[in-house]
């Protein structure tokens, strides 16, 4: 006990002497004509040898400000900026005392005909809502890339895999002298561009779909400009790099960008059987500029390397073409190829009760699918003045598929120790062709705030496919006959939808704005499935069966017109209420001998919204039509096991939804903080209800219930610390809730269903003269399943993730990197893995002129323990899965970079 009381003593003690080497300081800026408050003025202090900065904040509405934990005994310098207003420099001399207070500085407006003096520029400058920092303020090592300076920078935050945020939001694009060449949250752009050529950085909000300003601070994720020292006139930048390794990995991969003013062409190409696409989804739109595409041919599938489960190869080839003509024009065309073979090895356990019957089943699952894709897209953008914006994007895909799945099952119950086996084999041959195209004209009229746009949106899918399936049941009871379905599916699917919107914007008074919105859409889905049996007799698929057919099609075609009033309270409250006036007709049509159902709905939704200064709540409603297939008046059955019939009188579910964010970001203290929630009530939502008997057999069907709650929350806030010129270190906890509530039938049963998910977080990073970065993270989440007005067993499940990176860049010219995850699921069923340490390390030696090539030496998994396993329950039911993913390999790989620029 003594001992804990000496070391808080010393604590105490520690933090006394380092609080007692701090300081502050305070005033209060006016106007030194009118004494009015100057609001939104920078305040910085930087060292007074260098101006590097140390800390800045802003004035508020009273023009107050306030710098606290400022280093007591160094040279420093305040300066205060506010646009079209001489800039305030004084260096700090705190006298007697840890606080200066400059009481009331008077600053004098600019006069537009004197000269202007340049001297010491302010590290940091606050332009309406852009942010702009002197890249000078921040040093940087010699040789020093884009990402070691942006790391520098107050309120930025870069992760461990590239993404950047910016005062606890995401970016969604860099950019370089405001144009789009290294495209969105670009990771190989901060990574091979150099600091020095840096001269400042801006950030802004991005509003590039929402020119009117219709969403709060809060719904916008930002921007980040790079202005060079002097412009890019002709440069080349790439990598490429190849590597080999245990149980037969490779990876090899290119990437070659090359401009020319403002043309821009890039050449890709990968391969590797390591379950990923060979360069980072960041690396992707950096490099080869796929942002500028305006799509997400990224994230859509376009390169293939899904990650999370199976092994994966993948070979792709691709070029992107951007070109700017001038300031108003801007155009873009890109093709890709990919081809990828993913295998995929699961085994799964299941479990419900059945009143006093305990029904089990096993599972394993093998898959072997090779698809091939040719992606097309474009972009062309045209703004010929700050008032108007054209923009087109069409896009064309068009993939084939081979896929080739075989399953075993058993089942069992606490009373019968072998129900039936199942053994299934699954050939299919697929197409899918699609092509969209989306249109945008948004005009700035005369008067201020006035504006009309117009939106047009068009997607047309096809997708046809050859299903070969065998099926094999064994059954151990008299209730159950054995059987074998050898069977062939022809199915066709179209669906083609448009839209067309007209939005105008039309201010009454100057603090009301009237806002019209009328929007047209149609749409029509056919689904057209022939099922048939083998024809023992002549051993072909000739035996129709009407019951396992369909043919649905399905038109829906909707008009709305939707009056608001945005009535702006003052500068920080504003308020839009109105209301959606909507009509919809949807016809569906089912096979000939049953009857088509034909549906009209006139409806009146309220919509609501309330934004202030960092935060914005809202309200809305829809409907929520049931899908065709789940209407169509007829019993499907697919085998003795499962059963399913259409509900012809299912009715459309209306939905409410109420919403709230909340942002604030302290600039001198650095800490954010951020929250987000959402809580959806549901009525006539569709349920299923389902009958299952002691064999597992199971028919089901849908019905409308009342009730349905479904709720989240979502919060998370950040802490930094850089002010120091050699160290950093950055704070962050996170916290997500989600609820949802729903009744669920179960033969006899009726009841409600809760599911509950609660996730918390903590992170720290450290990083020390560009030498050190530790980050480390721990997470809990915990899921649990509860049932209401029924006798069902609750279930819950905690996870823990542990996890930890490391990067030493020492000696000179050699990166250590270690990454290691923990993984605890103690209530997984018995047979599969409750926990998982894996260890990532790699030695990278660094070398030639400017550090551009590389030899790396990675191990993948070194304990040999990647296993991932998920559970969760539903219905009365417990499952427990686990996917086969790759597992521990070494690599040796060598990359070289292309990073050529050339000034004017």
């Amino acid at each position: 006990m003594f001992k804990i009381i000496a070391l808080l003593l010393l604590w105490l003690a520690a933090t006394s002497a380092f609080a007692q080497n701090k300081a502050s300081v305070k005033g209060r800026l006016v106007d030194s004509v009118t004494h009015a408050p100057l609001e939104y003025a920078t305040v910085a202090v930087v060292h007074a040898k260098d101006t590097s900065l140390i800390a800045y904040t802003l004035t508020d509405n009273k023009g107050t400000f306030t710098l606290n934990n400022l280093p007591l005994n160094t040279a420093t310098k305040i300066i205060i900026s506010y646009v079209g207003y001489h800039t305030f420099r004084q260096h700090l001399d705190y006298g007697n005392g840890p606080v200066k207070n400059f009481g009331e500085l008077l600053l004098s407006g600019k006069n537009l005909t004197e000269v202007v003096i340049h001297g010491e520029r302010s590290p940091v400058v606050i332009k309406k809502d852009t942010i702009e920092f002197n890249a000078e303020a921040f040093k940087t090592r010699p040789n020093a890339v884009v990402e070691e300076l942006l790391r520098k920078l107050p309120g930025v935050q870069v992760n461990v895999d590239g993404s950047i945020e910016v005062n606890g939001k995401s970016i969604n694009k860099l950019l370089i002298d405001g144009k789009q060449f290294f495209g969105s949250d670009t990771r190989v752009a901060t990574k091979n561009l150099d600091a020095d050529l840096i001269d400042k950085i801006q950030v802004y909000d991005d509003r590039e779909n929402d020119p009117d300003h219709k969403l709060s601070d809060t719904e916008v994720g930002k921007i980040i400009n790079l202005k060079l020292k002097s412009k890019i006139k002709k440069s080349t930048l790439g990598k490429i790099y190849a590597g080999g390794g245990s149980r037969d990995r490779y990876e090899a991969a290119g990437i070659l960008s090359n401009f020319r003013d403002t043309l821009q062409v890039s050449l890709i190409g990968m391969a590797n059987n390591l379950s990923k696409t060979g360069f980072s989804r960041n690396e992707l739109y950096s490099m080869g500029g796929f942002g500028r595409s305006g799509g997400d041919p990224v994230y859509d599938g376009t390169f293939g390397g899904q990650s999370w489960g199976g092994m994966e190869k993948v070979a792709s080839t691709g070029v992107n073409i951007n070109n700017d003509y001038g300031q108003k024009l801007k155009m873009n065309l890109l093709y890709f190829y990919t081809n990828t073979n993913r295998i995929n090895n699961q085994k799964g356990f299941n479990e419900r009760t059945l009143t006093d019957t305990l029904l089990s089943s096993s599972s394993l699952y093998n898959s072997d699918r090779t698809e091939n894709k040719h992606a097309i897209g474009g972009l062309i953008e045209w703004k010929p003045d700050t008032l108007l914006r054209f923009r087109y994007e069409p896009k064309l895909n068009l993939s084939s598929n081979k896929n080739l799945n075989t399953s075993f099952g058993n089942s069992f119950n606490n009373f019968t120790p072998k129900l039936n086996e199942t053994n299934a084999k699954q050939t299919e041959n697929t197409s899918q062709n699609s092509f969209s195209h989306a249109f945008s004209f948004h005009k700035r009229l005369k008067r201020k705030d006035e504006s009309f746009s117009i939106n047009h949106n068009l997607s047309l899918n096809q997708n046809t496919s050859d299903n070969f399936s065998y099926n094999e049941l064994i059954s151990f009871t008299s209730s159950i006959r054995s059987e074998i379905l050898d069977r062939f599916a022809d199915h066709h699917t179209k669906t083609s939808s448009g839209n067309i919107s007209l939005n105008y914007n039309l201010p009454l008074t100057k603090k009301i704005t009237a806002e019209f919105s009328a929007d047209s859409r149609y749409a029509r889905n056919t689904d057209i499935l022939q099922t048939f049996d083998k024809n023992k007799l002549n051993d072909t698929y000739d035996l129709s069966l009407p019951n396992q057919s369909n043919e649905l099609n399905r038109t829906t075609f909707t008009q709305s017109l939707r009056p608001q009033l945005n009535y702006q309270l003052n500068k920080k409250y504003s308020l839009r209420a109105g209301v959606n006036a909507e009509y919809q007709n949807v016809s569906n049509k089912f096979n000939s001998t049953v009857t088509d159902i034909n549906k009209e709905y006139y409806n009146f939704f309220p919509v609501f919204n309330f934004r202030g200064p960092g935060f914005s709540i809202g309200y809305n409603q829809r409907l929520d039509l049931p899908a065709i297939s789940q209407m169509q008046p007829i019993v499907r059955e697919y085998s003795q096991l499962y059963r399913f019939s259409g509900n012809p009188d299912l009715k459309a579910g209306r939905v409410h939804q109420f919403s709230g964010n909340l942002y604030k970001y302290y600039y001198a203290s650095q800490f954010n903080y951020n929250a987000y929630s959402s809580v959806t009530l549901s009525e006539n939502n569709i349920v299923q209800k389902a009958t299952v008997d002691g064999n597992g057999a199971t028919s089901s069907t849908y019905v409308n219930r009342n009730g349905g709650l479904r709720a989240y929350l979502s919060g998370n806030a950040g802490k930094q610390f850089k002010k120091s010129r050699h160290w950093q270190i950055g704070l962050n906890a996170n916290i997500y809730l989600n609820m949802r509530k729903s009744a669920f039938f179960l033969n006899a049963d009726e009841g409600v269903q809760y599911n509950y998910d609660f996730n918390v977080g903590q992170g720290i990073n450290f990083n020390y003269n560009e030498l050190l970065s530790i980050n480390t993270s721990y997470n809990f989440r915990n899921s649990s399943t509860e049932y209401k007005e029924v006798n069902y067993r609750n279930i819950s499940s905690n996870t823990h993730t542990l996890g930890a990176d490391l990067s030493l860049r020492w000696p000179k010219r050699v990166i250590i990197d270690g990454k290691y995850n923990f993984n605890y699921n103690p209530q997984v069923a018995q047979g599969f893995s409750k926990s998982a340490n894996i260890l990532n390390l790699s030695l990278t030696l660094q070398m030639l002129k400017k550090d551009r090539g590389q030899l790396k030496l990675s191990v993948y998994d070194l304990l040999d323990q990647n296993i991932p396993v998920y559970r969760y329950a539903y219905n009365n039911v417990v499952s427990t899965s686990e996917n086969e993913i790759l597992r521990r390999y070494f690599l040796l790989t060598y990359q070289y970079k292309l990073n050529i620029f050339k000034s004017k």
